[in-house]
């Protein structure tokens, strides 16, 4: 019984396997019909996993098979499944090796020291502290970092709030988790393991990372000011109730410093290996992730690295099984950006928005309303903005470049991400805490979310009609 029990995880775990070694294998000697193979196994992979599988990732994968119906009923080339299949194959790899970044991420002693850093600050300094740390813990850990400084943050809650009123108890508790799923958000601003640059650059090949990343770095700074502003704001005035806290350990700030290190040689390796290669900036971010992660789990075994090394690939691989809808979300986006372009009637769109006159600004600010809106409803950002990338490029707006479809794409991402309850961040991050994801997103962040998708837009909109993007 046991055994038969094991099988179906024995089987996604060597599906998965077979996905991410055909990815690497691509990078060097591309075969067409080893895509379609990792897309079987994929196929295998979630038929044995479905009981995983959530709506969140049914309806792209409903809406994936459908496109592939409709493109075979179109008789399109076999290349396009090709081409497609890739792109699914290396969004499943991207995300089946972030989770060994993750693995070897959460082994590391640094963070939980830097965790417990941050969580100890006093609150002058502590939304700025934990809005920060959630972006640092999301660029390395994606949501194992979430859920590991909001661990932390309710613990400290529980340990250093007791003195509080219940309802000053519940407005700190707020103030800590809107901080740190904030900060979380901005990952999707810049970070060259974030799933929304990677996405954009997969769907629209003429753009470099270094197009938008940095300026998509450097707003990251502003957004996070703008949330600090609304925190300050809401704050309750008159009713501090004033107690020594245990002040965080200074020992422990060189653990943010190594975090921001891990993070600055990640980048700086996939950037570097892209500048000085033939390779792409996908192609080195699958090369440079899992042996940047083994590394880091060797450096963090010591004497034991091998050890370390062998337990992190095997705490990963046995994770597999249990990132089904994510993965189905993600290769679902990949078929749909290659997919949804070649059987929509793009020439006949871009004909019409000539006929309705449509420039640069109004395409703009359809595509913003179209990404937050569906995101509010449940589309998953990484579909639409896939789908919007490939659309924007197809359709070659005059005066709209590739770089300010970009960099408006990332701006709503961030927003909706820490806003709508069916997305994965706030729904997780409400289960972490207690709370309804509606609670998490709508009620308490929407003045956050709203008012970046609102000011980025605009900013966005300027840049364009003075012709900066």
């Amino acid at each position: 019984m046991t055994s038969t029990a094991k099988l179906p995880d024995i089987i996604a775990r060597t599906c998965i396997c077979v996905v991410i070694a055909t990815g690497l294998f691509q990078i060097f000697q591309p075969i067409e019909w080893m895509a379609f193979a990792a897309g079987a196994a994929l196929v295998v992979f979630f038929a044995v996993t479905w009981r995983q599988l959530t709506a969140v990732s049914i309806v792209p994968m409903v809406l994936a098979a459908a496109l592939v119906g409709i493109a075979l009923w179109q008789e399109v080339g076999v290349h396009v499944f090709g081409h497609a299949l890739e792109r699914a194959v290396f969004l499943a790899s991207l995300l089946a090796l972030l989770g060994v970044l993750r693995t070897a991420a959460a082994a590391a002693p640094e963070i939980e020291r830097a965790g417990r850093y941050l969580t100890a600050q006093p609150p002058g300094r502590r939304y700025l502290a934990l809005n920060f740390g959630g972006h640092i813990f999301g660029t390395l850990i994606n949501l194992g970092g979430l859920a590991i400084l909001l661990d932390m943050a309710m613990r400290a809650m529980a340990t250093g709030s007791a003195h509080l009123p219940p309802d000053l108890q519940e407005v700190k508790f707020r103030r800590m988790t809107l901080a740190v799923t904030r900060g979380f958000s901005l990952v999707a601003l810049w970070s060259p393991m974030g799933f929304a640059v990677n996405s954009l650059l997969i769907s629209m090949p003429s753009l470099d990372y270094l197009d938008f990343a940095p300026l998509g770095f450097a707003l990251s700074f502003l957004c996070a000011g703008y949330g600090w502003m609304l925190d300050r704001v809401t704050a309750p005035r008159g009713r501090v109730v004033a107690r020594a806290a245990t002040p965080p350990d200074p020992a422990d700030r060189r653990a943010v410093w190594l975090l921001l290190l891990h993070v600055a040689l990640l980048g700086m390796a996939v950037i570097m290996l892209n500048a000085q290669t033939s390779l792409s900036f996908q192609q080195s971010l699958l090369l440079v992730v899992p042996s940047y992660s083994l590394g880091w789990a060797a450096w963090t075994g010591g004497r034991k690295a091998w050890s370390a090394t062998t337990q992190v690939l095997g705490t990963s691989v046995s994770r597999f099984p249990l990132a089904a809808s994510e993965l189905g979300v993600f290769a679902s986006a990949g078929l749909l950006s290659v997919l949804v372009v070649e059987v929509m009637p793009t020439e006949a769109i871009r004909l019409l928005a000539i006929d309705l006159q449509l420039t640069a600004l109004p395409v703009l600010w359809i595509f913003a309303g179209l990404l937050f809106g569906l995101g509010c409803i449940g589309i998953n950002p990484i579909i639409t903005a896939s789908v919007l990338g490939s659309l924007g490029s197809q359709l070659a707006i005059p005066g709209l470049s590739d770089t300010a479809i970009a960099t408006l794409l990332i701006g709503i991402w961030s927003a909706v991400m820490c806003f709508s309850p069916f997305i994965t961040t706030v729904a997780y991050a409400a289960s972490l805490v207690g709370r309804s994801a509606f609670t998490v997103g709508l009620r308490w962040n929407w003045t956050y979310s709203i008012g970046v998708a609102v000011i980025w837009t605009i900013g966005t909109s300027l840049a364009v009609a003075v012709g900066i993007l």
